[in-house]
């Protein structure tokens, strides 16, 4: 996949995002094409001693990853807006995982920045998000 330098833009953005948390546990996803490559943001984790963990890329297997155990979360989308709602890919996953986290927890939406638009549709059972971190940096509720 050529993004042009995009996912190490937004490995950086993360990592001044949650290295000031230390978090004992971060949740990535393995990126399909079209998403972020995370790969370098895994390893700076590993290298500051914070696990990852990443769900199974199968929808239907029982994912043995517990909400409770993890302190930040780093989840895909088909898009974003500035206030955190997210478009996923229509399963719902993340959405049941998300609404199942510590209140304390970070949720991340990354994406690239043709993803982020004004508006979304969303249902009653999304999970908004703290922040959506994309190329040119962070946005979200609680960052602005």
């Amino acid at each position: 996949m050529v993004d042009d330098g995009r996912s190490r833009r937004i490995w950086a953005a993360l990592v001044e995002l949650v290295g000031p948390l230390t978090p004992g546990t971060v949740m990535v996803f393995e990126p399909v094409p079209g998403e972020p490559d995370l790969a370098d943001f895994v390893e700076w984790c590993r290298a500051h001693g914070v696990a990852t963990v990443a769900p199974s890329p199968s929808p239907d297997a029982d994912d043995p990853i517990d909400p409770a155990a993890v302190d930040v979360v780093v989840v895909p989308g088909l898009g974003f807006t500035p206030d955190g709602h997210r478009l996923g890919q229509g399963g719902g996953w993340y959405d049941r995982f998300l609404a199942r986290m510590r209140p304390d927890a970070l949720k991340i939406g990354v994406g690239f920045d043709v993803q982020m638009v004004g508006e979304l549709p969303t249902e009653e059972h999304d999970v908004t998000l703290d922040a959506v971190v994309t190329e040119s940096g962070v946005v979200g509720p609680q960052h602005g």
